[in-house]
């Protein structure tokens, strides 16, 4: 890199705070504003700010972004704002596009090695349109990559897209194209004439958390997992009085229970907080093949927020370690850790995989101790639990239990029967470790109801009904998030009954 475009990039990219875009599962965005709020702490110029649709805005400078990138766990995109125009038409646009410094924000190359665009650095855009003269999205990509091709930024092929993958295999494992520069990714939003263009830091989304991973059925992202515990924790929290003076109430520790565990996305999400194992520690991203890219700068981050910089440590445990933003009347020392994880499935499939997940990911290079929670997968069937049980495996920790019951197409027989069962044996747990002294927080993912007339797929009314705890109508704690998951629209229920 030249002296001169090393000095443009610190003073425009660098030194200057920009605008971004971060991306939530939907329904969870203002879970991932506290969360950005902990991350960036005072370092943001505009606070996190939930806008909807799945999207949380917020400025800062790069370098802060790139700790968000290294960092939450509910994020599931980070972009930056490179420009944002008016632009009614196609003279307009290339105008306007062909203004933009691409070497500023795009790894550019003197020539393209071949026709195939299996090059280093290679870059895919995509358009959305809204309410706005130009709305043919293919016409609108095809002149955005002919300006870029002009400063020399190799383009994407179509066929480098990663396929789906199936039950029973790896879902993080290294692509094909693992030997190349990771893809770069440009978001072109035009809303009622106005085009922004977004730069994407992370490059494939952030649930994948860099290391090997095998899924039993429809399994569940780890950024909506990671936020389920997040606000799981937070129910916890609100039950507590807030009086200064009444620590009794207040719970140091919990205990993680995951019942229903499939892959064992929960439990190992936890687990990765709980040790303080940031995903940015585990895979490559977009922004490291950017021209600000420094290395020295993006080792000083990840190394900092695990040596007990709380202010960049990972969405749930920042919660349990230090608050900042709409919850800094609580007391930090009054938050409590992951003490422990107690992890279950009745298939012997899904045991095995588990285990399998926990050999391949960072957890198995840690020594097992007291102060190093870790997951043993047990063959046990979440019905036969009794409150015993579970009250002996928390011990003087609080239990919070999540559960991701099967749904979709992992269901081949009565699924208003199941959540039916669900909400029975829920409220049974509730109140027998009741009567052992502990309380009982529940996250629960169910599919929304079809509300049609004469409709039968009543899972949430079955649930609500025999575990009636989990409705506003009957705690005034108690929450519900609207959010969808593998093309089905679920409930997430949070409640302490």
């Amino acid at each position: 890199m030249s002296d001169a475009l090393e000095k443009r990039i610190k003073k425009h990219i660098i030194g200057k705070p920009h605008r971004f875009l971060a991306v939530s599962p939907l329904g969870f965005e203002q879970t991932l504003s506290r969360e950005l709020e902990i991350i960036l702490g005072e370092s943001a110029t505009e606070q996190p700010h939930a806008t909807g649709d799945g999207k949380v805005e917020f400025a800062t400078k790069l370098t802060e972004a790139w700790k968000v990138v290294a960092v939450s766990r509910i994020a599931n995109r980070v972009l930056m704002e490179v420009a944002s125009f008016k632009a009614e038409n196609f003279r307009e646009l290339e105008k306007k596009a062909s203004e933009i410094p691409w070497e500023l924000y795009l790894p550019c190359h003197p020539e393209r090695s071949n026709a195939s665009c299996e090059v280093e650095g290679s870059i895919n855009i995509h358009v959305t349109c809204k309410h706005s003269r130009l709305y043919h999205s293919d016409a609108i990509a095809e002149r955005l990559y002919k300006i870029i091709e002009g400063v020399s930024v190799p383009l994407a092929s179509a066929d480098t897209a990663s396929a789906t993958p199936s039950a029973g295999t790896p879902r993080n494992a290294p692509s094909q194209y693992e030997n190349r520069s990771i893809q770069q990714n440009l978001y072109v939003n035009f809303l009622d004439d106005r085009c922004t263009i977004w730069l994407d830091l992370a490059g494939e989304e952030l649930y994948k958390r860099g290391f090997e991973r095998f899924v039993n059925d429809a399994p569940l992202k780890e950024t909506i997992a990671s936020a389920m515990i997040f606000e799981a924790i937070e129910i916890l929290r609100l039950r507590a009085p807030r009086s200064a003076q009444d620590d009794t109430s207040h719970p140091r520790s919990i205990t993680l229970i995951d019942l229903m565990s499939g892959s064992g996305t929960f439990s190992l999400e936890a687990a990765c907080i709980a040790n303080k194992i940031i995903p940015g520690t585990c895979r490559d991203f977009a922004l490291k093949h950017q021209p600000a890219f420094k290395e020295a700068t993006w080792n000083f981050i990840t190394r900092s927020v695990t040596q007990n910089d709380t202010r960049g440590d990972t969405s749930t445990s920042v919660t349990l370690n230090e608050v900042k933003g709409p919850v800094k009347s609580y007391n930090a020392t009054k938050h409590p850790i992951i003490a422990k994880i107690l992890t279950s499935d009745i298939s012997e499939r899904a045991v095995n995989i588990i285990k399998h997940n926990i050999e391949c990911s960072p957890l198995a290079q840690i020594a097992p101790n007291e102060n190093t929670p870790t997951i043993t997968p047990q063959l046990h069937d979440f019905f036969s639990y009794t409150a015993k049980e579970i009250a002996d495996a928390c011990g003087d920790s609080s239990p919070i239990l999540v559960l991701n019951p099967p749904y979709g197409k992992r269901l081949d027989f009565d699924a208003p029967k199941l959540y039916t069962q669900i909400g029975k044996k829920l409220t049974e747990l509730a109140r027998d470790l009741h009567h052992l002294g502990k309380t009982l927080t529940v996250a629960i993912l169910a599919p929304k109801d079809d509300t049609r007339d004469g409709a039968k797929y009543t899972c949430t009314a079955n649930l609500l009904r025999e575990c009636p705890a989990l409705s506003r109508e009957h705690s005034t704690t108690a929450k519900v998030i609207q959010t969808s998951h593998g093309g089905f629209s679920l409930n997430a229920f949070f409640a302490t009954i």
